[in-house]
């Protein structure tokens, strides 16, 4: 799908996802530990046939965009609230698919069928390597994608799938380093979330569990300017209408462009940074008097699909968004087991055992997720954070404290690949 709309902003996001997985980040470290394979530990797919797997790339695109929505709506019904949201499917996409990677029988079925319902495993893995190096490859853009996991080596010791070890560092580029984890760990996780995260994210995480075996961390950064950029003219002040019917004050940025988008429940408009294969995608719900979170809850994966079919290039398109900054922070688990990924989050049923160990041994107990945006007229500022515990012989969390900073009339938000309209990031804005 070609989209005309070329326009300015300046944008830079940090995706990180971590995901209790296997080993980390110790740089200098004495309590580094040595790498040794334990022949025993077989992975569940056959991991050196991820270069050799082919696939359709229309019906790929079409699967992570409904997989996106999926996560989005299900996040909204079950962290919404009235504040503003945002997730990265891709962050979580990259960190759970380095955990597939190491599972077996219900628990790799139930994952892959999260991101690609129907398809092989490998055909799941062979497409986010994939988008990972899109991601890197993107031209007049910063654009980076990085892996990073901690194992604690005073828990697995050896027991652990060298050949999944080596995989992840071929296939995601993941650092991989065994440490005994200590009151230090958290420092040196949040450390390497910062360094790649373009200074954005300062804390993923405060501590760790006793339990805790593996910390797996993706970190996506993106920097990237207009297209055309908002010149002085078409930045005015102006009233916006908050979901809690409240009148605002924000800065409102203006502009023409070519591609417009309508369908009975939304219209949109799209707006490119420089290169043209990254834009913001704006959403407005036809309906002026719902909250774009209650919106949120009934769009669907088909009604995005609608959307972005009914483009049109037939008119000058009025665009005005406001600048907004907000904040999300949520535990991740909830959405995800609504979604049918239940296993991997239960110590009895878990099969994770081409990481190490037999089933049951080692299982998620936590996804935890972190956002952060900031739109005005020079550029986008973004970050989001992904945390995948595992643990051994530990009793799952399902809940956690969240926060929100709330921000803009309410609409949806994403920021796509402008060839596949898959986005990376999808939020809303519910004030400003």
């Amino acid at each position: 799908m070609k989209i005309c709309s070329r326009k300015d902003i300046r944008y830079i996001t940090g995706i990180l996802a971590a995901s209790m997985l296997l080993g980390g980040c110790a740089r200098n470290n004495p309590s580094v530990k040595p790498l040794r394979n334990d022949p025993s530990i077989k992975a569940g797919i056959d991991l050196k046939e991820v270069k050799n797997t082919g696939y359709d790339n229309e019906l790929m695109d079409e699967q992570y965009r409904r997989y996106s929505l999926d996560l989005f709506n299900q996040t909204i019904k079950d962290y919404g609230g009235d504040g503003n949201v945002m997730i990265s499917p891709a962050s979580v996409m990259m960190a759970l698919d380095m955990v597939s990677a190491g599972a077996k029988g219900d628990s790799l079925e139930q994952l892959t069928d999260l991101f690609a319902k129907g398809q092989a495993p490998l055909t799941q893995q062979a497409y986010a390597a994939d988008m990972m190096t899109k991601i890197n490859d993107a031209k007049k853009v910063d654009f980076s994608c990085a892996n990073a996991v901690w194992n604690n080596g005073s828990l697995l010791g050896d027991k652990v799938n060298m050949e999944y070890v080596d995989y992840i560092r071929e296939t995601f580029l993941a650092e991989y380093t065994v440490t005994d984890f200590d009151e230090k760990t958290p420092d040196e996780i949040n450390r390497w979330a910062y360094d790649h995260t373009d200074h954005m994210i300062k804390e993923v995480i405060d501590r760790l569990d006793p339990d805790t075996v593996m910390v797996l961390v993706n970190a996506i950064s993106f920097d990237g300017k207009w297209e055309t950029p908002y010149e002085e003219d078409k930045v005015r002040e102006g009233d916006f209408h908050a979901a809690d019917g409240s009148v605002q004050q924000a800065t409102f940025l203006s502009d023409t462009l070519s591609a417009y988008y309508e369908t009975d429940k939304a219209t949109g408009f799209i707006k490119t940074y420089k290169g043209g294969e990254y834009a913001f995608f704006a959403i407005l719900p036809s309906d002026e008097n719902v909250s774009a979170n209650e919106f949120a809850k009934n769009f669907t994966a088909k009604d995005y699909e609608d959307l972005i079919d009914s483009v049109t290039y037939k008119y000058k398109v009025y665009s005005r968004m406001p600048e907004f900054e907000s904040d999300f922070n949520m535990l991740m688990n909830k959405p995800l087991m609504n979604l049918g990924a239940e296993d991997i989050f239960d110590a009895g049923k878990a099969d994770l055992s081409g990481i190490t160990g037999a089933p049951g041994d080692i299982f998620v107990s936590k996804v935890i997720h972190k956002t952060h945006i900031e739109v005005d007229a020079k550029g986008t500022r973004a970050s989001a954070v992904t945390v995948v515990t595992m643990e051994k012989n530990a009793v799952m969390e399902t809940e956690e404290e969240y926060r929100v900073v709330n921000c803009d009339r309410p609409f949806i938000y994403a920021i796509v690949d402008t060839e596949t309209m898959a986005p990376i990031f999808i939020g809303t804005v519910n004030e400003v």
